[in-house]
């Protein structure tokens, strides 16, 4: 073994003898910063994925939109047949409706869909005492908010009005409500929890849209890029339609939430900053309680290069050992994480805090690795450099001063 790495391990780890009290507290300090790293990393990962699943599953990949109604169907599938891209497409309505129960009023985002939607997106598996089956002229589906919100029942009636009626009563003229049974429930998220599922027929009848349609959703093959895809079709289908994919329908938010993990990381990083101080201090008190047992090994041939590699390599040994064991750490924590959340909250606020506030049945979490190589090269470049000083200053010692010093 070279004789740097061989007196970096004796430091460390002194033969027939504990581990020194400083080598315990630098490698816990590596330790605990690479796990609340890797943690909130990987929690934010998982948020990342559960919005990006919500988004695709209310949206779709792919939205066709004109800017007015798509009337001619027909001619909208025969262009739609060349392509060997789509998997499945399913047509639309949209716009927002009065919804009345009970006095109240609110203005929800209805959805008018056919049986094809569920081909598309993933309502169809959000649905609750119901399918997509059920909706008719008669019966709509309500997000689960909604529906507590306004108190409203499976079974229970509620009444439509269009916007058209504002039109009508300009005309002196008047379009009655549309009364309709609520047949069911779907899991609603932030992004959709003031929305209701209705069948076409009965959206067409609440805009007047004839049978006409205001865009159409598609789902593209997994061999095939979505965006890529988006680009061509906006091509082909010129400037009439409007063709948006999921990634750049929300562009601004998935934006957001990579910068609020860029954030989170710099911020945490200063825990690994602090750890690298600690490694230093001791690295230091080493240089001087071990002064003259540099001085003999200068003067038995080692540089001053071979001296200070000695301190960096032991800054780096704190850091291999410090970043594993923060890996597992963190690794562990997170194994456990729904346990854990659910003691703080019963400690802090006595009620299920996590179910109310991010709308998820669990932590969400997503391991990705080149989140973990990075936290793991970073941790180690940091321990490294927090030999340097430490190694420049046993470096600078005179054999001769460094024999004489007691």
């Amino acid at each position: 073994m070279n004789w740097i790495a061989y007196l970096a391990l004796k430091n460390l780890f002194p033969t027939g003898q504990k581990l020194t009290f400083f080598t315990i507290m630098s490698t816990l300090g590596v330790t605990l910063g690479v796990a609340v790293l890797v943690v909130v990393q990987s929690v934010m990962n998982g948020f990342q994925a559960e919005i990006r699943r919500d988004l695709v599953r209310i949206q779709g990949e792919i939205r066709v939109e004109c800017s007015g109604a798509v009337d001619s169907l027909a001619e909208f599938w025969k262009k739609m047949q060349i392509f060997s891209e789509i998997e499945a497409i399913a047509p639309y309505c949209c716009g927002v409706v009065m919804l009345i129960h009970g006095n109240r009023p609110v203005f929800p985002l209805a959805k008018g869909v056919t049986e094809d939607e569920a081909k598309v997106t993933g309502l169809g598996e959000s649905l609750k005492f119901c399918s997509l089956e059920d909706l008719d002229s008669d019966r709509i589906i309500l997000g689960e908010q909604l529906a507590a919100q306004l108190g409203i029942c499976l079974g229970d009636r509620v009444e439509l009005y269009s916007p058209l009626a504002l039109e009508a009563l300009q005309n002196d003229d008047i379009i009655f409500p549309r009364e309709v049974e609520v047949a069911g429930f779907f899991a609603a998220s932030d992004c959709d929890k003031n929305a209701l599922l209705c069948s076409m027929g009965r959206m067409q009848d609440l805009y007047g849209l004839g049978e006409g349609v205001h865009g159409f959703t598609i789902k593209v093959k997994s061999d095939y890029s979505v965006e890529k895809f988006a680009k061509r079709l906006q091509k082909q289908l010129g400037s009439e339609y409007r063709v948006t994919d999921w990634i750049h329908g929300n562009s601004d938010l998935l934006f957001a939430l990579r910068w609020e993990k860029t954030m989170m990381f710099f911020v945490l990083l200063f825990i690994l900053l602090v750890a690298s101080f600690s490694i230093a201090s001791m690295l230091v008190t080493n240089v001087v309680r071990k002064t003259r047992e540099i001085g003999v090994v200068m003067a038995m041939g080692g540089t001053r290069w071979g001296i200070a590699r000695c301190f960096c390599l032991q800054g780096f040994f704190v850091g291999i050992c410090g970043t594993f064991l923060g890996i597992f750490f963190g690794i562990v924590v997170l194994y456990y994480r729904d346990n854990i959340v659910n003691i703080i909250d019963k400690i802090l606020t006595g009620n299920d805090a996590q179910n109310y506030l991010s709308q998820f049945t669990h932590l969400p979490v997503e391991y990705n690795a080149n989140d973990f190589i990075f936290i793991g090269l970073f941790s180690l470049l940091i321990c490294i450099f927090s030999g340097i000083i430490p190694g420049l200053k046993a470096a600078r010692i005179h054999p001769a001063n460094a024999l004489r010093s007691e």
